[in-house]
């Protein structure tokens, strides 16, 4: 699963997940693989990858973390 973060409201809106909504989501759908994008686009996203990864250490979700890096590609394969 290609999952978009940031923390970032537009005009009140949520536009992406913060590092604790990713995780939530992760928790529920259960993929098999998951890889963290657009984290770092703009200068208005609050919640960094750093974040996210720091959660997903601490209560270990289901399935396999992949960080990209920019311009890369990454196997979405179990």
């Amino acid at each position: 699963m290609v999952i978009h973060l940031g923390g970032t409201r537009a005009l009140g809106l949520l536009v992406t997940m913060d590092a604790e909504q990713g995780i939530s989501l992760v928790d529920l759908l259960e993929p098999a693989v998951t890889v963290p994008v657009h984290y770092d686009d703009y200068t208005v996203f609050r919640s960094p990858l750093s974040d996210f990864v720091a959660r997903w250490q601490a209560v270990d979700p289901p399935g396999e973390l992949r960080l990209v890096e920019r311009g890369a590609t990454v196997s979405l394969a179990p």
